[in-house]
C-alpha cells in the first residue's frame, strides 16, 4: 500500500483524530463519566464533506476510551461518516493513544478494529500510539491493515536530545519494521516543541524545532517514509493539560503566522527588541534610588549597575515565561505573587548597596508572629514577611517539582534575584543577627532535599534544572546558617505521620489507581469493589476534590492555629500531592507546615 499523499503538508489530506492530552504514560484515566470532556469525532462531523468539496482526503478518528458504550457510540458515528463520504475517508484510526493511558486492553482495541474493518471493507483500518505500545500488543498490529506509530523524542520515557533525534528516530522505526514485517508503516506523529520545559537533554526552542523538522524532512524523503508532522498551527489551549510545551507543536502561530520552520532564518529571540525596551525601563526608573546617595564610590557604582541590570533582564524574562506558560486563575494569581516578591527583593538590593548598610529582618517565626498580629509594622517585619513569601514560594514550587515535574517550568529568572540577594546579605550579617527558629531549619532542609531530589529526576543533563537546584541551595544556605543550634526533635512525630501518610496514598496510586494489570480487569467487571474504589479516586481527582479539602482543612488551621488541624491539613494535602492535585495541595502542605511548625516553636519557647 503506498501513501504517498502523508509526506507533505500540501497533498490534500488532513488528520481527523480530534485533539488528545498526551497524559504521563502510566497515568489511567477513568471512565469517561468522571472526566470533565471527551474529545471525539463529534463537531466533527462536517469535515468529510468539506474534504469531499476540496478534493482532499481524510484519516477519520474514532476516539476510544474506557467507557464502552461511548466508544460504541464513536464507532458508529464513524461508520456512517465513511459509509456517507467514501471518496474523502482514505482511512480509519480506531483510537489515538488509549493503550498509553491504560483506558483500554490490546484484546479489546483488537476487536474493536476488527469490528470497523468488517463494517467498512475495503477501507484501510488502523490504530495510533507510541511506538513501543505497538510492541507490547501485537495482536492489535495483527488486526490492522498498517501501522501507525508517533515517535516524539522529547516525550520519550527517556528524553531525547536534539543532536541525537534523527538517529533515534531511524533506529525506532527499522526496530518497527524489523518486529512487525509484512505492514506499511506510517509515523502519525513526529516534531519538537518551540516553547516549554526542558526534559532532561531535550530542550524546546523555535530553533530546535526548526533543526528537528527540517532534518526529519530530509530523513524521511531519503529513506521514502509516510509520515504526518505534528502540527499545522500553535494550538494555546493544550496549555492547560501539558503545560507550556503543549501549545507550540505547530508550523504556524494561532494567528496562522509562519515560524518558519520548514525554511528561513529562525531565532530564539526573535521578540528581543521588545523585550530590551521593558528591561531598559526598569532599570531607568531604578535609578531614583540612587538619588540622595551621590557618595556612592566606583565598586558600589558598579555594584549597583551590575545588580540593576541583571535584576532588570530577569524580571522581564520570567514575565515573558509566565505569559507563555499560564493557562488559569490560580497561575496567573502565581505569576502576581512570584513577580511581585522578586520585584521587591530586587529594590530592596538596591536600596541596601546604594545606601551601604544591609536590611535587617525579623526570623521566620518572628514574621508569623506579626502577620499573626503580635508585633508592631516596622521596617524588619516588612523585610521578614517578604522573606517568608519567598521561601514558602520556593517550597511550593519544590513539591511540584519533585512530585509532578512532567508539565511543570523551571521559575529560575525570579527566584535567582532573592537567592542571590539572601546570600549576599547573609555573608555580611553579624551572628549576633541570626534567627533562632525551627522554621528556618526546616525550610533549609526541605529546600536542600528537594534540590537533590530534582537533580536526581531531571539528570544534569538539564541545565533548567541545574540552576533551579543552585538556585535552592543559595536559598537554603543562610537558613541553615542562621539557625545552626536548633534541634528539629519535636517535629519528629509529625514527619512520621507526613511519610506515613504519603506511603500509605502512594501505595493506594500505584496498587489501584495506575495498576496495570486492573485495566482489563475493569473494563470487564466495573462493579467489583476495587473498582469502584479506583473508579471514586479518579473522580475525586479530576473534580480537584482532594485539592479544595487540602486548601480548606489548612485554612481553617491557619485561623484556628491548631496543631491537630493542621496535622489533619497535611494528610489531606498529601492525598491532593498523591493524586495530582498539585497546584492547591503543594500550597495546602506549605501553608499548614509553617503553621504547624510555627505552633511547636511557640509552644516550646513558652515551655
Amino acid at each position: 500500500m503506498a501513501w504517498p499523499w502523508l509526506r507533505s503538508s500540501a497533498s490534500g489530506v488532513l488528520s481527523v483524530n480530534r485533539a488528545r492530552s498526551r497524559r504521563r504514560n502510566w497515568l489511567p484515566t477513568t471512565p469517561c463519566n468522571a472526566c470533565p470532556t471527551r474529545p471525539s469525532v463529534a463537531g466533527l462531523e462536517a469535515l468529510p464533506e468539506y474534504a469531499e468539496k476540496y478534493r482532499m482526503q481524510v484519516l477519520l478518528g474514532a476516539w476510544i476510551g474506557a467507557d464502552p458504550k461511548l466508544n460504541q457510540q464513536e464507532l458508529e458515528k464513524v461508520v456512517e461518516l465513511a459509509k456517507r463520504h467514501p471518496a474523502s475517508v482514505r482511512a480509519v484510526v480506531v483510537g489515538n493513544e488509549a493503550l498509553l493511558r491504560r483506558e483500554i486492553t490490546g484484546p479489546q482495541l483488537a476487536e474493536y478494529i476488527q469490528q470497523v474493518k468488517a463494517a467498512l471493507p475495503g477501507v484501510p483500518v488502523t490504530y495510533a500510539d507510541v511506538w513501543e505500545f505497538w510492541l507490547k500488543h501485537p495482536e492489535v498490529a495483527q488486526a490492522t491493515d498498517f501501522v501507525m506509530i508517533h515517535i516524539l523524542p522529547y516525550w520519550e520515557d527517556n528524553p531525547v536530545a536534539i543532536d541525537q533525534a534523527m538517529a533515534h528516530i531511524k533506529k525506532i522505526r527499522e526496530e518497527i519494521g524489523t518486529k512487525i514485517p509484512g505492514k506499511e508503516i506510517v509515523i502519525g506523529e513526529t516534531g519538537w516543541p518551540s516553547q516549554g520545559r526542558m526534559r532532561k537533554g531535550a530542550l524546546p526552542s523555535l530553533e530546535n524545532q526548526a533543526r528537528f523538522i527540517r532534518g526529519f524532512v530530509a530523513l524521511a524523503e531519503q529513506e521514502h517514509w509516510q509520515y504526518n508532522l505534528i502540527e499545522a498551527f500553535d494550538q494555546p489551549w493544550k496549555r492547560i493539560k501539558e503545560g507550556a510545551v503543549g501549545g507550540y507543536w505547530g508550523l504556524y502561530s494561532p494567528e496562522r503566522t509562519d515560524k518558519h520552520i520548514l525554511a528561513g532564518p529562525v531565532s530564539n529571540f526573535s521578540n528581543w527588541r521588545m523585550l530590551f525596551a521593558q528591561s531598559a525601563a526598569i532599570a531607568l526608573m531604578t535609578l531614583l534610588i540612587a538619588r540622595g546617595h551621590s557618595n556612592m564610590g566606583a565598586a558600589r557604582w558598579l555594584q549597583f549597575s551590575a545588580a540593576m541590570t541583571g535584576g532588570a533582564i530577569l524580571i522581564v524574562l520570567q514575565g515573558h515565561q509566565f505569559s507563555i506558560i499560564s493557562t488559569n486563575n490560580y497561575e496567573y494569581l502565581w505569576a502576581i505573587i512570584v513577580l511581585s516578591l522578586s520585584a521587591s527583593v530586587y529594590l530592596l538590593t538596591l536600596k541596601a548597596i546604594a545606601s551601604g548598610t544591609m536590611p535587617r529582618h525579623l526570623s521566620l517565626d518572628g514574621s508569623m508572629d506579626f502577620l499573626r498580629g503580635k508585633s508592631r509594622l516596622n521596617a524588619e517585619a516588612v523585610n521578614g514577611v517578604l522573606r517568608l513569601g519567598v521561601i514558602a514560594c520556593a517550597l511550593i514550587a519544590v513539591l511540584g517539582l519533585v512530585l509532578d515535574a512532567r508539565y511543570r517550568s523551571f521559575n529560575n529568572f525570579a527566584f535567582a534575584i532573592p537567592a542571590l540577594a539572601y546570600a549576599w546579605f547573609s555573608r555580611r550579617q553579624n551572628d549576633s543577627q541570626t534567627a533562632t527558629g525551627m522554621l528556618e531549619r526546616l525550610s533549609a532542609l526541605l529546600l536542600a532535599a528537594g534540590a537533590v531530589a530534582i537533580l536526581i529526576n531531571e539528570t544534569p543533563l538539564n541545565w533548567q534544572a541545574d540552576i533551579w537546584v543552585v538556585i535552592c541551595l543559595l536559598l537554603a544556605w543562610p537558613l541553615w546558617r542562621e539557625s545552626r543550634t536548633i534541634s528539629l526533635r519535636p517535629l519528629l512525630p509529625f514527619g512520621l505521620l507526613v511519610l506515613g501518610a504519603f506511603g500509605t496514598f502512594a501505595a493506594l496510586r500505584h496498587g489501584v489507581f495506575i495498576s496495570e494489570r486492573l485495566v482489563g480487569v475493569c473494563a470487564d467487571s466495573p462493579d467489583k469493589t476495587i473498582c469502584l474504589v479506583r473508579s471514586m479516586i479518579g473522580k475525586l481527582m479530576y473534580n480537584q476534590v482532594f485539592a479544595w479539602t487540602s486548601i480548606t482543612l489548612a485554612g481553617l488551621a491557619i485561623w484556628r492555629n491548631s496543631v491537630c488541624m493542621c496535622s489533619l491539613a497535611l494528610v489531606a494535602s498529601l492525598a491532593g500531592l498523591a493524586f495530582y492535585n498539585v497546584n492547591l495541595a503543594a500550597l495546602a502542605f506549605v501553608l499548614a507546615g509553617l503553621t504547624l511548625v510555627h505552633r511547636k516553636n511557640t509552644q516550646k519557647i513558652s515551655a
